[in-house]
């Protein structure tokens, strides 16, 4: 009697604890399948992403896109734009394919992070050339006597001022198969630089 209740209380245990594996594997299952069908689906958000994306692209000409930049120096009211620019570009047309929502925010988030950074009244020159099959903007504080002025900080991840800012300009940098970063440009003070590919060169990649 006693050995017969022991074996069948062994049972039991062992019943429930192959129950317990089985379901833990059941669970496991069930989460993989669904960790699969939420890779699947944010693949195709993705791949759906990139090609409105490609649709809004086309060649964009830098120039106006520059030049735009001055309609900032009346947007702040009566406080008025703290800087002035010093915009210099080509008289030919400086073609790079891409969406000129983005082109503009990035040249946008530059110019206001300019702003809170270099002194009232000075000079923040943005000039554009066409450089061995690249579109090249580089941003200068004209009056800085640092070497390496907070605006060529911008990109550096140990400034909180503008940080989101810059991740984001780096992002659509990347987009359009280019980069910014810190650099001189002609000699003087560090500045930033976007470079991208001509129109011809250019490849928009996703992400």
């Amino acid at each position: 009697m006693y050995s017969s209740n022991l074996g069948l209380a062994i049972a039991i245990v062992v019943a429930l604890g192959l129950a317990a594996v089985l379901a833990f594997i059941a669970s496991l299952l069930v989460s993989n399948l669904k960790a699969g069908a939420k890779a699947r689906e944010m693949a195709a958000e993705a791949r759906r992403d990139a090609e409105q994306k490609m649709l809004e692209s086309r060649m964009q000409d830098l120039r106006p896109l520059l030049a735009s930049l001055r309609s900032l120096e009346g947007s702040e009211g009566a406080s008025g734009w703290p800087i002035r620019f010093d915009i210099r570009v080509p008289h030919e047309v400086v073609p790079v394919f891409g969406i000129e929502a983005e082109l503009e925010e990035l040249l946008s988030k530059v110019a206001r992070h300019a702003a809170k950074v270099m002194s009232p009244g000075t000079t923040l020159q943005v000039s554009a050339r066409m450089e061995a099959g690249q579109a090249v903007v580089h941003w200068k504080d004209l009056d800085a006597s640092d070497p390496s002025p907070p605006l060529a900080r911008f990109l550096e991840a140990t400034q909180a001022i503008g940080h989101a800012g810059a991740r984001v300009c780096e992002r659509i940098a990347s987009r359009h198969g280019g980069r910014i970063y810190a650099a001189p440009d002609a000699g003087g003070a560090l500045g930033l630089t976007l470079r991208l590919p001509l129109t011809l060169q250019t490849t928009l990649v996703a992400g």
